[in-house]
């Protein structure tokens, strides 16, 4: 006969993994806490956390906060919290002009980092060379044994996948090559992703927001615009591989064409290319006289802060790219708040200090107000921090769908 059911080794491990969820969403947070959020009984969640304890997984942090308005008698509440320093991770990422490697522990606190400046003549072979190399240095320097390393996981943007032998295979993205090739120099657990989809769970907030849980919205610049949706904590599968078929949305009707994507599309208007293409349509000494005067008359110079400082000087031929960008931008924004319920959408590698991004978010505020614009924000992630992404699926992967357990 055929036994159906759960093991106890899996039940175990799936009620150590709710409590993990509910603790990095709702933590600090007491054992009857837990337990009510939980709907299981206080004793089964002592039991497990005091056994967690034990193994140093989680820490007991103190006593609650006594609430005078809701004094109650009896023993005060202890709250319980994730052991931070009870594993630590490794993470890289590999982008069109960088790789980026660094050591976490479980807060994505960082350890230690490295760089390596990339471009066209550098080889796949190059790139796995400095992850292994880069990956054993950092376990050796902080002193780590194998068993306090969760492993490493690297993302990649999908305009690097072909150079790295990333396809796709029955509809699914295939790393298995990119990994027996870094497995063969490490010995840790090697596991890959769709960077897009990586750096927006390192950029999500568990806790939510005013105490539930929100989707989120990524929106990555490179060569290729990308976009990553994370529902209710968790990347929504239909962006695990195709982060990149935002470049299709519409922004612009009737808007310039680009081959085999519809008119006035992401691609068209607001790639990398076309920004600066559409610079480079008025860029002269009589058009854009103090862009021209920034950038010395040599187009390498035109980046963001040069199009703004011409722009606040006073080049209304900037300023009129400028803002028509935004708008488009502006377009495709509502466009993802609206149809995905998002709450909070981080833009990603757009290279805007505080002062920029404020003049982007007073536009956005005047073309759909402030509900919308208010949702934008900034990523924390850039250049070489964005390997918090690779460390973000390695502690996903390895210690919380794992319960914490090895």
């Amino acid at each position: 006969m055929e036994k159906r059911g759960i093991s106890k080794l899996d039940l175990k491990r799936r009620n150590r993994m709710q409590i993990l969820r509910v603790i990095r969403e709702s933590g600090p947070i007491s054992r009857v806490d837990v337990a009510s959020a939980l709907e299981i009984t206080r004793a089964a969640v002592t039991i497990i956390t005091n056994e967690m304890i034990e193994e140093g997984v989680l820490v007991e942090i103190g006593e609650a906060p006594v609430n005078m308005e809701k004094l109650q008698k009896g023993r005060r509440k202890i709250l319980i919290d994730i052991n931070v320093n009870s594993k630590f991770a490794l993470g890289a990422t590999v982008d069109e002009k960088e790789v980026s490697i660094g050591l976490t522990n479980l807060n994505s606190d960082i350890l230690d980092k490295a760089s390596m400046i990339i471009d066209e003549r550098t080889t796949s072979k190059d790139i796995i060379s400095f992850i292994i190399q880069k990956s054993n240095e950092m376990i050796e320097n902080s002193c780590l044994t194998p068993d306090k390393v969760l492993g490493i996981g690297i993302g990649v943007v999908p305009s690097m996948w072909g150079k790295l032998k990333i396809f796709y295979k029955d509809g699914v993205l295939d790393f298995s090559s990119f990994i027996d090739k870094i497995s063969s120099g490490v010995d840790i657990d090697v596991h890959c992703g769709n960077a897009i989809g990586l750096m927006a769970l390192a950029s999500n907030d568990y806790k939510g927001l005013n105490g539930y849980q929100i989707n989120q919205a990524f929106l990555h610049n490179g060569n290729q615009v990308n976009l990553a949706i994370i529902n209710k904590n968790e990347l929504s599968n239909d962006y695990l591989s195709y982060t990149y078929t935002i470049e299709k949305y519409i922004v612009s009707p009737n808007g310039k064409p680009y081959e085999s994507y519809p008119n006035g599309s992401v691609k068209a208007e607001l790639s990398r290319g076309a920004q600066l293409n559409a610079i480079l349509e008025v860029y002269s000494k009589d058009k854009t006289p103090l862009l021209y005067e920034l950038t010395e008359g040599d187009k390498s110079k035109i980046n963001t802060d040069t199009v703004f400082a011409a722009m606040h000087r006073g080049d209304e031929a900037v300023k009129n790219i400028v803002d028509d960008i935004i708008a488009k931008y502006t377009v495709l924004i509502n466009n993802i708040a609206i149809s995905h319920f998002t709450q909070r959408i981080v833009l990603h590698n757009y290279k805007l200090n505080e002062k920029q991004f404020d003049y982007v978010k007073r536009e956005m505020i005047r073309l759909v107000g402030e509900d919308i614009a208010d949702r934008v924000v900034l990523s924390k992630l850039e250049g070489k921090n964005n390997f918090v992404g690779g460390c973000a699926l390695i502690i996903q992967d390895n210690f919380f769908t794992k319960g914490g357990m090895n």
